[in-house]
């Protein structure tokens, strides 16, 4: 049996020039074997996926750059604001 599967031997239906029905058996001297192509859809969602949580995360460290340049001048802002609230009633106090 091994010796027809490489070609060998002289019995069997090969042997007779009879077609021998498919099996899973390797077949020998057949040609380069041709790779099956992958689920492209499967690949295509996955990529849509990545490059949509790339922009997503792009987009979100542009922003905080853009209110972390401005922070110290809210920041200062906000201060001079809460010290004027806070000591607009003591300005009254002592100047009145």
């Amino acid at each position: 049996m091994a010796a027809e599967r490489f070609g060998g031997g002289g019995e069997g239906p090969a042997a007779a020039g009879e077609e021998a029905a498919p099996t899973s058996v390797i077949e020998f001297d057949q040609g380069i074997a041709k790779p099956m192509a992958p689920s492209m859809a499967l690949l295509d969602g996955l990529m849509n996926d990545i490059r949509y949580r790339a922009l997503v995360t792009t987009r979100t460290l542009k922003l905080d750059s853009a209110y972390g340049g401005n922070s110290i001048y809210g920041f200062a802002l906000g201060f001079a604001a809460a010290c004027l609230i806070a000591g607009a009633p003591l300005l009254y106090y002592f100047f009145r």
